[in-house]
Parts: C-alpha cells; structure tokens; sequence
C-alpha cells in the first residue's frame, strides 16, 4: 500500500565508507542526500517518543515528487519533553529535530507516496 511519506534534504549528506572486500586498499564512499523517520510507536499523549532515523536518496517524478527511496543507514533517536507535548501537525518539525540531533540539518522537505514506507510518523 502506498502511504505518503516526508523526506528531508540534509546538509552535511551522509558519508558512509564502502569496501568490496577486507583486501580491497581503495574504498569507497557512498552518500545520502536525504532523511526519513518512523515513530516506534507513537503512543497518543506520550512525553518520549523513539524514532528509527532513515538515511538515503530519493528518485523523484517531473513533479518533483519523490517515487523511491533508497535506504543507505539507519540509527535510532529518542525526543522527549516539550518537544513531544507540542508537537503539532507539522511532522517535518519533528524532522528538523532528529536531523539536528544527529549532526545534520533539514534544508528543503519534499513529499511522495512510496510502496512499503508507510507514514512517517
């Protein structure tokens, strides 16, 4: 089922080494341009929220919709506090957040419906 999901332009992107073997001298690097996040679980009225923080790149349509994302990493977050008690309707707040805590930052937020993603919060 295709939900619609929010995706966050990063800056500094994800830089994750890749070696094709224990042998190989010449790794390489690959990149992420972009972050998601899923609520693990939301529970209506809760003051601390765990989120599993997705990094990858998104294909977009001639809409500048996003139509696939391709996950590179991910890692867990917690926000709590007052952040959780008022976090609205806007769930790419809650993006900004996780990207800032990890050591990035949210510059553009885009938007697609992607098969299996589910909704991002």
């Amino acid at each position: 089922m295709k939900q619609t999901t929010i995706f966050g332009k990063i800056n500094p992107v994800i830089s994750l080494v890749e070696q094709t073997s224990l042998f190989n001298p010449s790794p390489t690097y690959i990149t992420g341009d972009y972050i998601t996040a899923t609520a693990n679980p939301y529970i209506l009225g809760a003051d601390e929220v765990n989120f599993r923080v997705i990094y990858g790149n998104c294909a977009f349509d001639s809409n500048g919709e996003v139509v696939s994302f391709k996950s590179i990493h991910s890692d867990n977050a917690k926000l709590s506090g007052s952040v959780i008690e008022n976090w609205g309707e806007d769930d790419s707040v809650i993006l900004e957040l996780l990207a800032q805590q990890q050591g990035t930052s949210v510059t553009q937020v885009v938007s697609g419906s992607i098969e299996g993603m589910g909704m991002m919060f």
